[in-house]
């Protein structure tokens, strides 16, 4: 069968074509040092070519390709997923290099394992069209990272073994961060036993960040030392040194809590690295669209005001139309959408009709985007539809549960959809895991304890959030201090709202009920309302 009829494009591929370009994308360093990427793309690729593309499932792959038993059950192991996700990022660097002039290019869309084949534009042929290709591939390369082996001095084969397992295990839980790009740690692995320089692989592979370090045993204790590096100054930009009691029982368990550790603090939108990236940012007016989205992502909810609102949904609109297939700058858009009313925002068309278009696409995008399952379950939240969110919310937490900003943003809505003990239950575990989380967070945690009647340490947390002028911050501690019997404060602190120029309408107990499913809860905030005079806090 030609590659014609196995790809659906309109330009004919013979068998004999499609066969040499992959072999010039096995001589790419990023292939020729990777059993397995060359496995899986000879796969796919040759069940494409025999006319058996319908074949091409998750479990075929796990089977044919990475060996496994026939019992494998592709919904308890993302293993087919994560070696997709490296494929595609080895072609995506392949033809931004030395593919760059090839007439054919071999791509694997999202969503699918079935190879696509089709044209490349060349420069001399199509200036303009490359040009706003190059333009596109600039804005959407994800931040691109590099996970070093760790060093150890130790003799014993089982503790090298172990330190080079810290490698392989970090890049692995980057690689379930759709916005990083990990280089295979393989090739990592290869190139660094030839004694090759930070800085002349970050530079072979176009890296942003190193991820290296070190390990020592001790007598029942094991020191693990672990730095990023910004391979564009060289400087070191963060460290942490994690000591550890062990034995031999627990010494997987101390390294999944070392790797579930650092995954928290450099990892996601609030972890290190996108905030390191966002500094830069701020000084050179670019940057990728991965880091500009999770900038804005990070910036508003960090601020959560008009302004910081306003900024982020423009940025979410240009994102989409510049780049179609950034998923996570439209999941964003679908979830500053619902909360549009919130800061005075029209949008095109109804919030929750526009919220669930965008999740939808980025969904269609990246079946697996877990900002685009956390914007899913925001809408069912809003549609009342509790069972189906927190269903969609529990999918998005397995997609990446070491993310810990997102886990804490999941926790929120749990609390919004009225799960108080499993909301707040993320929130803390988040909040564990990296001290840098939004303010946003504590504002959940005052609802948790007003749910709990727990008045005094609700208004602790609302305080500690900061945002006096925010107006939810200022209707829910006049809810708080009329519950604590302090109505003249109350009263003081709600006529402060007449002064700030805004549409009051959402304050109404029929929107607060879209936000918060909670029947009671509402109540309860809107029990203190009841005997004030302001006309636009009317109970209905």
């Amino acid at each position: 069968m030609s590659a014609e009829a196995a790809s659906g494009t309109a330009i004919h591929y013979s068998e004999q074509q499609v066969q040499e370009q992959l072999q010039k994308i096995f001589l790419c360093p990023t292939f020729s040092v990777s059993d397995i990427l060359r496995r899986f793309l000879t796969y796919i690729t040759e069940e494409t070519l025999a006319g058996k593309s319908n074949t091409i499932k998750e479990y075929t792959i796990a089977v044919n390709v990475l060996n496994k038993p026939v019992t494998f059950k592709p919904q308890h192991d993302a293993i087919v997923r994560i070696h997709a996700g490296r494929l595609r990022r080895a072609l995506n660097y392949y033809y931004r290099e030395q593919g760059i002039n090839d007439p054919l290019e071999i791509s694997v869309p999202k969503g699918s394992y079935v190879p696509v084949f089709g044209e490349m534009q060349t420069v001399e042929t199509k200036p303009e069209t490359n040009l706003k290709r190059s333009f596109q591939q600039s804005v959407s390369d994800a931040v691109t990272i590099v996970v070093m082996p760790f060093r150890t001095f130790e003799m014993d084969i089982s503790r090298q073994a172990f330190a080079d397992s810290l490698g392989q295990q970090l890049s692995a839980e980057f690689g379930r961060f759709s916005d990083f790009s990990v280089i295979s740690y393989y090739t990592t692995q290869q190139l660094s036993s030839k004694n090759k320089e930070i800085q002349e692989l970050a530079s072979n592979f176009g890296a942003h960040y190193v991820v290296t370090g070190n390990v020592q045993f001790e007598t029942r204790r094991l020191r693990v030392a672990v730095q990023l590096i910004d391979t564009n100054t060289g400087t070191q930009v963060w460290s942490e040194l994690y000591n550890r009691n062990y034995s031999s029982a627990n010494l997987f368990e101390v390294a999944d809590h070392i790797i579930t550790s650092v995954i928290a603090v450099l990892g996601d939108f609030n972890g290190v690295i996108i905030q390191q990236m966002t500094r830069g940012l701020t000084k050179n007016k670019s940057g990728t669209s991965a880091v500009t989205t999770l900038s804005a992502y990070n910036d508003f909810y960090s601020r959560f005001n008009e302004e910081a609102f306003k900024k982020a949904y423009a940025a979410m609109q240009c994102a989409v139309q510049e780049k179609p297939l950034n998923d996570t700058a439209w999941a964003f858009l679908g979830e500053l959408s619902l909360l549009a009313f919130l800061f005075n925002q029209a949008t095109k068309e109804s919030p929750l009709s526009e919220a669930w278009k965008c999740a939808r696409t980025a969904l269609n995008i990246n079946p697996l985007s877990q900002l685009g399952h956390i914007t899913m379950g925001m809408v069912n939240i809003f549609l009342n539809n509790k069972q189906a969110g927190v269903d969609t919310l529990e999918y998005a937490l397995s997609l990446n549960p070491n993310a810990s900003g997102l886990i804490g943003m999941i926790g929120c809505l749990m609390i919004r959809a009225g799960e108080y003990s499993r909301g707040i239950g993320l929130i803390n575990k988040s909040i564990e895991r990296n001290k840098s989380y939004p303010p946003y967070f504590n504002l959940f945690i005052s609802l948790y304890h007003f749910k709990q009647k727990e008045f005094s340490e609700a208004y602790q947390q609302v305080e500690k959030m900061g945002m006096s002028n925010l107006v939810l911050n200022i209707v829910l501690r006049a809810a708080i201090l009329t519950q604590m019997g302090r109505k003249a404060e109350s009263i003081n602190l709600l006529k402060t709202l007449k002064e700030y120029p805004l549409n009051k309408s959402w304050i109404f107990k029929e929107y607060i009920l879209g936000y918060l499913l909670d029947q009671d809860l509402v109540d309860q905030l809107y029990k203190g309302f009841k005997f004030t005079k302001t006309p636009f806090l009317t109970v209905a």
